[in-house]
């Protein structure tokens, strides 16, 4: 049992961690300085000549959206005081977790929910990027407080206002990170689930338009394209490759796994063994999909872009075997998990192709996925999870697994 002493304890300890990574400019996923070093110049040219900047934005050549970076122009602050007011502002993204897992987990203690909310703040992602302002972990935000009004919107509250609030949400998140527009498709089909042909779809509908006219405007009348720039690693280009496509199909169903690892383990996670063992067609054909991304995977050109990605679990097999099989184990191991979840619900389908859809480009990063997925689990995937009560002994289980996750990542940082 834990109590609100206890959670408070936990709570602070973790709220000032991110003060001491500041202070020792911790960076766990060896990348956010890099990126803000790299993207602060931007927000400099904004505050010296807008237009200019804002009319040329794809010749910078960065394919990141200019709203967080004219968001940051706007600031009358020095740079370590808009450090540490953007991390306050990443901040309200578990406060939000937190209120929409109440809406999930009604009976369950709201401390063990408060330290599954509070976990996000151990996520190397989110604690690189909060020390590191990044565009990210602002449409991170978003994308949660578009979450909480769609749970809402599920309760059958006030389901209009609450569609229109998810979808403006989820356009501040696009407009911030534009991987998550394409999460539209998702709600867009629950929307006309519950509204059919009526008012309120065409009301979400016209929304949905007139929230997107400038970002469209932008792209394609002023013709500033920086999403498919030059070095957008290929996006457009080879996005429908045999190669690309596999590499996704493997290495996402991988880092997904990742993330579903400790409710398994926690023993909240509950599964019917025997719909693997059923010869269904629809088993046959996502095995079959499995067997030809293993046949046509191959990411060593686009790790070499970067020296980086693939996710924990591609690394993990070129260090113990210098090849893809570890990698293929576990994704075979996903795909069987993840077959069981399309049957309990095929609407998990639509959710997990809008996360394969939502990273176009040829490189594939772990943190481009987290905190999402782990988001999406728990609130927005119909999985096989025990709502009724999430005890702290699971709550134990996976802040231990994250916490070693982390611990690991600092492990790699002093030995590199």
């Amino acid at each position: 049992m834990v109590t609100n002493k206890h959670t408070i304890i936990i709570l602070t300890t973790l709220y000032f961690s991110l003060f001491v990574g500041i202070y020792i400019n911790e960076d766990l996923i060896s990348g956010a300085f890099n990126d803000y070093e790299g993207h602060f110049h931007i927000s400099e040219k904004f505050r010296n000549n807008f237009f200019y900047t804002f009319l040329n934005y794809d010749e910078l050549g960065h394919r990141h959206s200019p709203f967080f970076y004219i968001f940051r122009s706007i600031l009358p602050l020095n740079e370590i005081l808009q450090r540490i007011f953007f991390l306050h502002i990443f901040l309200i993204t578990p406060i939000f977790f937190y209120k929409s897992l109440k809406k999930i987990f009604k009976t369950t203690p709201k401390n063990n929910l408060k330290l599954l909310a509070s976990l996000l703040l151990l996520f190397p992602t989110f604690r690189s990027y909060s020390i590191w302002s990044d565009p990210h972990l602002l449409g991170v935000l978003f994308f949660t407080i578009s979450i909480y009004y769609f749970l809402k919107f599920k309760e059958n509250k006030n389901v209009l206002k609450n569609s229109l609030l998810n979808t403006f949400f989820l356009a501040l998140s696009a407009y911030s990170s534009p991987n998550f527009g394409i999460f539209v498709i998702y709600f867009f089909y629950e929307f006309c689930l519950r509204f059919s042909f009526s008012k309120n779809l065409i009301l979400v509908i016209f929304c949905n338009f007139v929230l997107s006219i400038p970002f469209f405007y932008y792209l394609f009348y002023i013709d500033v394209n920086f999403i498919f720039n030059s070095n957008g690693w290929d996006i457009g280009k080879n996005f429908y490759s045999l190669n690309n496509v596999s590499n996704k199909i493997i290495i996402i169903s991988s880092i997904f796994l990742f993330y579903l690892i400790p409710f398994i383990f926690s023993k909240n996670f509950k599964l019917k063994i025997n719909n693997f063992l059923k010869f269904k067609p629809f088993n046959i054909i996502f095995l079959s999909i499995f067997l030809a991304s293993c046949y046509f995977f191959d990411f060593t050109y686009s790790y070499n872009l970067t020296n980086s990605g693939g996710g924990f679990f591609y690394n993990l097999s070129k260090l113990i075997f210098q090849n893809d099989v570890l990698l293929f184990l576990i994704s075979f191991f996903s795909f069987l998990l993840l077959i069981n979840i399309f049957l309990f619900d095929y609407k998990n389908l639509i959710l997990f192709v809008c996360l394969i859809l939502s990273n176009p480009q040829i490189t594939i990063w772990q943190a481009n996925f987290s905190p999402t997925i782990f988001i999406l689990i728990m609130l927005v995937f119909n999985l096989c999870l025990n709502k009724s009560n999430f005890l702290f002994k699971h709550v134990f289980v996976i802040y231990s697994y994250f916490l070693l996750y982390s611990g690991l990542n600092i492990v790699k940082i002093l030995l590199l």
